[in-house]
């Protein structure tokens, strides 16, 4: 298995499966209300904390992204159980700030 897979919104009764799968982390980087029936944050993180997932919280704007946070986000995947689960709306907001990411050379 990968060390880091980035994918689409999962959902809080996905946690054992990706469990299951053997992953040990996950990332979420949305902010809670994009959209209507999203999960919430604390919804998921109690669920992957169930089963025993680390979960980490980084909400990021796709339109604006720092490079504090990118900093935050290579912090938080130097230190997370491999391997983990990166995971936004539709996915691209977490290829973005892994691209970031390893073209900063943090990751």
């Amino acid at each position: 298995m990968q060390t880091i897979t980035l994918y689409k919104q999962i959902h809080p009764c996905q946690c054992q499966a990706l469990f299951n799968l053997g992953f040990k982390s996950l990332i979420n980087l949305r902010f809670d209300n994009e959209i209507d029936g999203q999960p919430k944050a604390d919804d998921i993180c109690q669920s992957a904390t169930l089963v025993g997932l680390s979960y980490h919280h980084l909400p990021i704007d796709n339109d604006c992204l720092h490079l504090d946070t990118v900093q935050k986000f290579a912090n938080i995947i130097a230190n997370a159980p491999k391997p983990v689960m990166v995971f936004c709306g539709t996915g691209s907001r977490a290829k973005r700030l892994y691209q970031s990411a390893v073209v900063s050379e943090l990751l």
